[in-house]
């Protein structure tokens, strides 16, 4: 396929485009920083963009021509300008997939995000409410990423993670929407990469919000 990647850099979407590339995709990739990027065994199926999501011309030149876009953003710090910077994001996409792009967008999310008419176990709410506490402007970012993006016409997938931790590739990991996310639930970022990237082409989780949890 060809795959539009955002977050490429970061400790993700790094496992998510080696995956991709691994997999014999082609990869168009959006960075501030080419240099992070440098892969001389991906030859011509790595295209580097430089630009920033922030700028909607940056985005778009990145959509264009891909057959499905996956996103592994995160905000950078836990402070309130990340939440406009998520939501501007969400809608440069949006707005930039409705008119020349795929329909097909998968986004990594976090088990703390809320997805509307849900109804989470009293333990989730209490673990989501402790992560709002600490990383509150972290959370309202992915909130407003989503509530954009869920809002459209786009088949878009986001993947809730709890805790995401280094750690091997083992494919043995679940989703659900009914997953209950104790203190001890977690799941590698390559497990979680391999998730991301199956979803470019499974139906199965279109337009919902599944809890990945090894």
């Amino acid at each position: 396929m060809r795959l539009a990647l955002f977050g490429a850099t970061g400790d993700i979407g790094r496992f998510v485009l080696e995956q991709a590339l691994a997999a014999g995709h082609d990869v168009t990739a959006l960075t501030r920083d080419p240099g992070k990027l440098a892969d001389p065994a991906a030859g011509d199926r790595l295209r580097v963009v430089i630009g920033d999501v922030a700028r909607y011309e940056s985005v778009a030149g990145v959509v264009a021509g891909s057959e499905a876009i996956i996103s592994a953003l995160g905000p950078t710090r836990n402070a309130a300008d990340q939440v406009e910077l998520f939501r501007r994001w969400a809608e440069h996409l949006v707005r930039a997939m409705e008119a020349n792009g795929p329909a097909r967008v998968v986004i990594l999310s976090g088990g703390a995000v809320d997805v509307p008419g849900e109804k989470k176990a009293w333990g989730d709410r209490v673990a989501s409410a402790a992560v709002r506490l600490f990383v509150r402007h972290v959370v309202a970012a992915k909130q407003a990423e989503l509530d954009v993006i869920s809002g459209s016409r786009l088949e878009w997938i986001a993947a809730r993670p709890p805790r995401v931790v280094p750690g091997p590739r083992t494919g043995r990991y679940e989703a659900g929407t009914d997953l209950r996310l104790g203190p001890r639930s977690r799941i590698s970022q390559p497990d979680l990469a391999e998730f991301l990237l199956r979803q470019a082409t499974d139906d199965t989780w279109l337009r919902r919000a599944p809890f990945v949890s090894s």
